[in-house]
C-alpha cells in the first residue's frame, strides 16, 4: 500500500485522524515520534517562523523548500497546507501540484476564500491534471464560509460541499465552526469526510467523532502553543536572573 492509499483510508476509518501541524522539519520528527499517523503542514506556521505574515506571502519557493526538507524528515505521508494555490493561473497552478507530489505530498488542502467560481475552476484543474497524468492526491477542500462570516453559511457549506465532491474532492473541510449541532449537520449532509479544526469549544476527540468528523487539525495552534510556552520561559529569565526555567 502506498502512503497516498494509507492517507485515503485514514479519513474512512471508524476513528477520526488526528493530524498534527509541522512547520519545520524538528516540529515533523516529534510528530511522528508521538505516533501520530500522519502529518501536514500550516502554512501560517511556516511563514510566521520564517518572518512572513500568512496569507500567501512567503514565495512559493520558500514554502516548497520547507515542505520538502519536511518530508525528508519523517517516513509519514505527507498533506500540505496549499492555502489558494500560491496562483490563480490554471497552468501554473498544476505546476505547483506537480512540485508538491515530486516533493513527497500525499494530499493538499485549497482554500476556497476568493468565492466558489473561481474555487470550482482551480479544482477541477488540479483533479484533471491529476487524472490526466495517473497521479493520486487527496483533494482536502477547504470551505471559508464561516470563517468568513458569508451569508447563510450553513446552507452555503452544505450547498458548496456538493460542488466540490463533484469536481473531485476527496474531503471536505470547513473552518471556523465551534458549534457541535453545525458539525452534525454538516457530516449528515455530505459523503465526503469532514474535516474541523480542535479548536477550544471542540477540542474532545471522542466528541467529534461522535459528531461523525473524520479529520481533525490543529492548524496553527500546535505552533503557537509552543512558542507561547517559548515566550513565557525567556520572560521568567530576565525576571528570575536565572537558567533554571531550562531544566
Amino acid at each position: 500500500m502506498n502512503q497516498y492509499q494509507t492517507f485515503y483510508n485514514l479519513h474512512h476509518a471508524t476513528q477520526p485522524l488526528v493530524i498534527a501541524n509541522a512547520w519545520n522539519s524538528k516540529s515533523a520528527q516529534l510528530i511522528e515520534k508521538a505516533g501520530f499517523d500522519a502529518v501536514a503542514t500550516s502554512s501560517g506556521a511556516i511563514a510566521a517562523s520564517m518572518g512572513y505574515p500568512d496569507g500567501e506571502q512567503m514565495p512559493f519557493a520558500e514554502m516548497l523548500y520547507i515542505i520538502s526538507r519536511i518530508k525528508a524528515a519523517t517516513s509519514l505521508p505527507l498533506s500540505v497546507d496549499f492555502e489558494r494555490g500560491y496562483t490563480d493561473d490554471p497552468e501554473l497552478l498544476n505546476q505547483h501540484v506537480q512540485q508538491l507530489i515530486d516533493a513527497g505530498a500525499v494530499g493538499i488542502n485549497l482554500e476556497d476564500n476568493q468565492g466558489e467560481e473561481l474555487y470550482l475552476k482551480k479544482l477541477t484543474s488540479v483533479k484533471n491534471y491529476l487524472l490526466k497524468t495517473g497521479q493520486q492526491l487527496f483533494l482536502n477542500a477547504r470551505t471559508d464560509v464561516f470563517l468568513q462570516k458569508l451569508d447563510k453559511p450553513l446552507e452555503t457549506t452544505i450547498k458548496r460541499a456538493g460542488l466540490y465532491k463533484d469536481a473531485g474532492a476527496d474531503g471536505l473541510f470547513v473552518t471556523g465552526v465551534q458549534d457541535e449541532e453545525i458539525v452534525r449537520q454538516i457530516v449528515a449532509a455530505t459523503t465526503l469526510p469532514v474535516n474541523v479544526v480542535g479548536v477550544a469549544k471542540l477540542s474532545n476527540i471522542q466528541t467529534l467523532a461522535d459528531l461523525g468528523v473524520k479529520r481533525i487539525s490543529m492548524a496553527g495552534i500546535l505552533f503557537g502553543a509552543v512558542y507561547k510556552k517559548t515566550e513565557a520561559m525567556l520572560a521568567g529569565i530576565k525576571a528570575d536572573n536565572s537558567l533554571s526555567d531550562l531544566f
